[in-house]
Order: C-alpha cells, then structure tokens, then sequence
C-alpha cells in the first residue's frame, strides 16, 4: 500500500465496547502497549497507535474507541475512526467495498473451543504467549492484502461513502419534504372545501330567513290594506 514499506503492514481494530479490542492489540504487539480491562466498559477513550516488530515485521497496530460507547455518541465515533450490528455500523460507516480489507477477529477464542470457523480468525487473548495465533492471523492478512493487489482501504474510498451518504440524505430529505408539502397541500384542499361547504350552507340559510321574512312582510301589507278599506266602509 502507498506510504507502507513492503516488511511494513498497518492493523486498524473496530468493535463495539468491551470486546477486547485492546487485549487483541497486546496479543498481536507481544507487549503491553495498550491499557486493557476486562469490565463491559470502554478503555480506549482516543484512538492509539503503537509499532512493535512481530517475526522480524514492522507492524502497526491502531486501537480505536468502541463503536455504541455509552458515553460517546456515534457521531463523535465518525469523527475518529471516522457482534452483528457493530458490524453493519462499520460497513455502513466505511461502506461495501471495505469488506474486502475486513476480517472478523474473534476474540474469546477459548469459548468457542472446538467450532470451526474457517472465513474469519479466532484469537485466545489469555494465550498472550501464543504467537502462532499471531502468526496465522498475519498470513490470513497477508492473503487478503495479497486478494487486493497490494492496496489497503485509502481515505478516497471513506470520502466516496461519505458522499453517498450525503447524496443518500438528502434525496430522504427532499423525499420528506416533498411528503409534507403535499401533507399541506391536503390539509389546506380540505380546509378549503369544508370552509366552501360552510359557506353554501350559510347562504342557503340567509336565502330561508330573506324568504320568511319576505312572505311576514307580505302578510303584513294585506292585513294594512283591509284594515283601510274597513275605515272607507264605515266613513
């Protein structure tokens, strides 16, 4: 990979919280480079990167924050690094095309005891000792270097997701938007038609208490008009 010497190879741990991403970090220096516990609880708070030699090979190992911290939100997460969700995250995060410079590292190697897991690698990190999991665990890297002629996942394929991730955004964003102008435009052709509704019914009762009040006024005149002609009568 450009700006990476050939003897060189450059080792980027994701997870979520609490996998023991750190713990893998020292078994894969040999050393104790990296702070580790064992509680649930994220360790690493900033990415750390640390350069050991393993089998005369330069390698540098990052060790990244854990992805769902409980007290760092995902965001932030980006920001940095910019069990089945965290790796969706990650593929989401870096997109399609990391996962052919991904490899899922188990690492409570001794729990699975017996299963064979071929596609991936399991690590036993209280066999910090073991270097043949190292050792295995490089040539499986080696391959897949060797699978992508050579390259490694460069910052131009991180700022392509990231921009179909914008385009992605935005076309939900104008999709929303779209879907609530029509929302209003519903809400205001409703208004509308019970406003015009409202409107007819009040002049169709204007139109009854206009007629009632013309025939009242025609009773009245007759009545008037009999009544002087009973006066002419009399005189």
């Amino acid at each position: 990979p450009a700006g990476i010497k050939p003897d060189e190879l450059r080792i980027v741990l994701l997870g979520k919280k609490g996998v023991g991403k750190s713990a893998t970090a020292n078994t894969i220096s040999g050393t104790k480079l990296f702070k580790e516990d064992f509680a649930s609880d994220s360790v690493t708070i900033v990415c750390q990167k640390e350069s050991t030699n393993v089998a005369q090979r330069r390698i540098n190992v990052i060790d990244t924050r854990g992805l769902f911290d409980t007290y760092i939100s995902n965001d932030e997460i980006k920001k940095e690094i910019e069990e089945k969700e965290a790796v969706k995250l990650i593929q989401d995060l870096f997109g399609e095309e990391s996962r052919r410079y991904t490899m899922v590292l188990f690492t409570r190697g001794d729990e699975l005891q017996n299963k064979n897991i071929e596609e991936f690698h399991v690590f036993n990190n209280k066999e910090t000792r073991d270097q043949t999991q190292v050792t295995a665990l490089l040539e499986k890297i080696d391959s897949m270097v060797t699978a992508n002629g050579g390259s490694c996942y460069v910052n131009e394929m991180f700022q392509k997701v990231e921009k179909d991730l914008q385009v992605e955004q935005e076309r939900i964003l104008k999709d929303r938007e779209e879907k609530m102008e029509r929302e209003k435009k519903e809400l205001r052709a409703k208004h509308e038609a019970e406003m015009e509704k409202l409107k007819k019914k009040q002049d169709e009762e204007r139109k009854i208490r206009e007629r009632e009040l013309s025939l009242k006024g025609s009773g009245s005149i007759a009545n008037y008009l009999r009544h002087l002609c009973r006066i002419n009568i009399i005189l």
